[in-house]
């Protein structure tokens, strides 16, 4: 090789050995992969340009990729193990990569829960059909990086779903609770719970999850900052701020922030 040969090929060796580390130990080897970049680059090259360090690493996850569904629907069984191997240390690095990451990292084992639901998914997915997988090897990565998100999203709005019916039953509980004004006056405990209901039902029509659990823990639950901060998981300034943007959309309703106002007095 001459001298822009040789660079290329170290910087093919570089790549390699960052691409098996990240989704292909104990199926490929840095050689192997190195080889099958170079290859790979020189059919498609044109002219004599140097291809771009995005363009290997591209080449060389889509060698991994096909090796990996090929490792994952191998009837071996080492085989198959380590691909759920490399498939659980590729799909946790991408877990912790998207919008999901800080939402699920409020709770202790929310990621260890959503890898593996999705690892589950996949291995039902092979043993139903062993051709399973996309019909392109090449796009198997990517194929289950929709898997791991779509179950993150699924935890997420379960787990929100779950909590907003847990705050709506706390409700109830402090509800069902009346003071001494409100038990001996017939009148007023009707009148509180009307206005409970419609202050609840002017809170849950906010389309944010989070807004509706700041403001029903506020307004019904009498909970204080570092209580809420506490709960869910989250800083105070957190909470600060989901309250600010909450009140701030009611504003647009000014008889609900003056219902607000008598419920608190």
């Amino acid at each position: 090789m001459n001298e822009r040969g040789d660079e290329l090929w170290s910087q093919i060796n570089a790549l390699s050995n960052q691409a098996i580390r990240s989704c292909a130990l104990g199926i490929l080897t840095t050689d192997a992969l190195a080889q099958q970049i170079l290859r790979e680059w020189k059919a498609r090259r044109k002219g004599d340009e140097l291809p771009s360090q995005g363009l290997l690493r591209r080449i060389a996850l889509r060698i991994c990729s096909r090796a990996l569904c090929e490792a994952w629907r191998s009837p071996q069984h080492e085989v198959r193990n380590a691909a759920y191997e490399n498939l659980r240390r590729y799909l946790e690095r991408s877990l912790r990569s998207t919008g999901y990451a800080h939402s699920l990292q409020q709770d202790t084992h929310a990621i260890e829960d959503v890898l593996h639901q999705a690892l589950e998914e996949l291995y039902l997915s092979i043993n139903r059909n062993p051709q399973a997988g996309p019909a392109d090897p090449a796009s198997f990565l990517k194929w289950a990086q929709t898997i791991v998100i779509r179950q993150a999203h699924a935890y997420v709005q379960k787990r929100d779903r779950d909590s907003c019916l847990s705050i709506e039953n706390q409700q109830e509980l402090y509800n069902e609770i009346p003071s001494d004004e409100q038990h001996h006056d017939p009148q007023r405990q009707i009148e509180r719970q009307e206005l409970h209901q419609t202050l609840k039902d002017a809170i849950l029509s906010l389309r944010n999850r989070n807004y509706q659990q700041v403001l029903l823990y506020t307004y019904f639950v009498d909970m204080d900052e570092s209580e809420m901060a506490s709960h869910l998981h989250v800083p105070v300034q957190e909470i600060y701020m989901w309250r600010y943007r909450a009140l701030r959309a009611l504003r647009k309703k000014p008889e609900i922030m003056q219902l607000l106002q008598i419920w608190r007095e």
